[in-house]
């Protein structure tokens, strides 16, 4: 019934159709925000959070579904094994290739490298004028905290047009830019969007879990 995620995440989503909830009332009730239900309906498992926490999120999942929770975490753990196992195969069959270089691969190599140190150099000039706007943040990582809010500041470029979650941000003429977000109990999804004046954007997910 769920040998793989499409089984699995059409498994999860006919159980909710079958009790007629839609998902904002399914995360009403369960408490789970509606961005981890779209990715377990749509097979997008690593999107959740760590094993410890996808836990709880089944068994609260599974009480209002009326599905067996042992069996969706069983079968949802034995995808990432399996998927981590094949990653692990390939890179031991990466480390049993062997390469000789002789001094005609030298020469081509050479050029080569070369060729892509000037594509790289155009590449990032191009990108620079017309490319999505820089951004970094902090945190710079997914984290847990105990605190009831946590203040998310960054630098993106000047002259964009910066949102977190959805909210407009000032962001100073030097790019600098701050904004204190309350947290609820259990995930929180920070969503940070850069906008420049050529219609490109660039986006940072951050998750971050009150304890």
């Amino acid at each position: 019934m769920t040998e793989n995620k499409k089984n699995l995440a059409e498994f999860l989503k006919e159980k909710r159709q079958s009790k007629n909830l839609s998902l904002d009332r399914l995360s009403e009730l369960t408490k789970i925000q509606v961005y981890y239900l779209e990715a377990m309906e749509n097979g997008q498992f690593e999107k959740l959070p760590p094993s410890v926490y996808r836990t709880g999120i089944f068994k609260r999942l599974a009480k209002f579904l009326d599905v067996d929770e042992s069996e969706i975490i069983k079968i949802c753990d034995e995808e990432f094994h399996t998927s981590e196992a094949f990653s692990s195969v390939a890179a031991g069959a990466q480390k049993k290739l062997r390469f000789v270089l002789t001094p005609k691969k030298l020469v081509i190599f050479s050029g080569a490298f070369l060729l892509i140190l000037l594509s790289s150099y155009l590449w990032y000039q191009f990108n620079f004028l017309i490319g999505p706007p820089n951004l970094a943040i902090e945190p710079r990582e997914d984290m847990i905290v105990n605190q009831a809010s946590l203040s998310v500041k960054g630098k993106t470029d000047s002259g964009v047009s910066l949102t977190i979650n959805g909210e407009s941000i000032y962001v100073s003429p030097d790019g600098n830019f701050s904004k204190d977000i309350q947290l609820a109990g259990g995930v929180n999804i920070i969503e940070i969007k850069a906008l420049n004046s050529f219609g490109k954007t660039t986006k940072i997910i951050r998750q971050i879990f009150r304890q």
